[in-house]
């Protein structure tokens, strides 16, 4: 009952001085005119859209209508193009499955490449899957 008492203190003190530490940081402050600042460019660049009855990139880039940092980036299709959720299709299929491979197959509309990729994914985490449970069920087996 003591060790359960002291755990639980410890806990609680642990706790506070977490909230404590994470109530004064300034991390979760936002300073609202730095962040129209950051955010006017686009503002800038999203109403030369709507003017234009919303042209593509390369039109823009084509009548100079970008501003000059927006013009020097290299704005490529494959850089458009993300992953599911921001991770490789080999990792959606080696952990989730055939589950991960749906996912793959219905965020990142049907690219080729990541649902290859996460089909390879769930055959390798079949395998390990399966190396390791041999070794598990043999280590078993040894012992009894």
């Amino acid at each position: 009952m003591k060790m359960k008492s002291l755990l639980l203190t410890l806990f609680a003190v642990f706790f506070s001085v977490t909230a404590l530490i994470a109530g004064q940081a300034d991390d979760f402050k936002i300073d609202r005119q730095k962040v129209q600042d950051e955010f006017a460019d686009l503002s800038r660049l999203e109403q030369t859209v709507v003017v234009n009855d919303y042209l593509t990139l390369s039109e823009m880039k084509d009548n100079n209508l970008l501003s000059a940092e927006f013009a020097s980036m290299n704005l490529s299709s494959s850089m458009m193009m993300e992953s599911a959720l921001g991770i490789p299709g080999f990792w959606w299929g080696c952990i989730f499955g055939p589950l991960g491979i749906l996912v793959v197959y219905l965020v990142t509309d049907n690219d080729r490449d990541e649902v290859r990729s996460a089909f390879t994914g769930c055959i390798v985490g079949t395998a390990v899957s399966a190396v390791f449970y041999l070794i598990y069920a043999l280590a078993i087996t040894s012992t009894i």
